[in-house]
């Protein structure tokens, strides 16, 4: 029977790849697990013996029932149901997912809104790259601001390319999650991701077109020296205040520090 990847999926088939996963995890038997991508089941079955519960999704419907009939745990919940769903309200401490490169983004966005203990995620390296990308740099984006803003991240494994079938042509990297925030809302990840479309505009650019477009009363507002700054060269933090400023007007712009320093152009 010809494979079923239509979903993108690359099945991690490296028992030596996956036994390191697991102890990289550092996962307890107290923990309860939200995995996205039962896949064929192989990670599945290792979280189920050394966690609490888990709940797995898995779209494929032919991969879903090959998993319920043949994983038969009694700390396992299987469902058939995209986990990304916004409606879903499953409580879980930690999150575990091999996303592929589409989905990425819109799962560290959803993490970005939920509240839990750590995420183990394996993605692919660009992607990794672009998370931890710095202030000034080409790849950072709103989802950098986002994930480091609200997370600490953390390398903890490469996954070369041979340890998937069918191997994918890039090389990917385990991560650990770990919230350092309150989840975020969704009207903040929105005004983050609309501010990042002004990513190489000063500061004073911004601020004069949130003025004439939005009817916004700015005149208070001083630009202490970060005037002519670039957008794209201030930190996370900064940035997440700037935007609230824009948009909510509760901010201080003599708070904008990076490191103990004012960000620089």
């Amino acid at each position: 029977m010809k494979k079923q990847t239509k979903l993108g999926q690359n099945f991690l088939v490296d028992h030596t790849i996956i036994k390191k996963i697991i102890q990289e995890s550092r996962i307890n038997k107290d923990d309860v697990i939200y995995e996205v991508g039962t896949g064929k089941g192989i990670l599945t079955t290792e979280l189920c013996k050394i966690s609490k519960f888990v709940h797995s999704f898995e779209l494929d419907s032919i991969l879903y029932s090959r998993c319920k009939r043949n994983l038969t745990h009694e700390n396992l919940e299987l469902l058939n149901l995209d986990g990304f769903n916004e409606h879903l309200a499953i409580p879980f401490d930690v999150f575990f997912s091999s996303l592929p490169y589409y989905e990425s983004r819109n799962a560290v966005t959803w993490l970005c809104q939920r509240d839990f203990r750590k995420g183990i995620i394996l993605l692919q390296r660009e992607f990794v790259e672009k998370l931890l990308s710095k202030p000034g740099e080409k790849n950072y984006r709103a989802i950098s601001i986002l994930s480091q803003y609200r997370f600490s991240i953390k390398m903890l494994l490469d996954v070369p390319y041979t340890s998937f079938s069918p191997s994918p042509k890039v090389e990917s990297v385990l991560i650990e999650i770990c919230p350092r925030r309150s989840p975020l809302t969704n009207k903040i990840i929105k005004d983050i991701q609309f501010l990042l479309s002004f990513r190489k505009k000063t500061i004073s650019f911004i601020v004069n077109y949130f003025k004439k477009n939005y009817n916004r009363d700015f005149d208070g507002f001083d630009y202490n020296g970060f005037g002519k700054n670039k957008l794209v060269n201030l930190s996370p933090e900064d940035i997440v205040r700037f935007s609230t400023y824009l948009n909510d007007g509760t901010f201080n712009n003599k708070q904008m520090m990076v490191n103990g320093n004012k960000s620089q152009p």
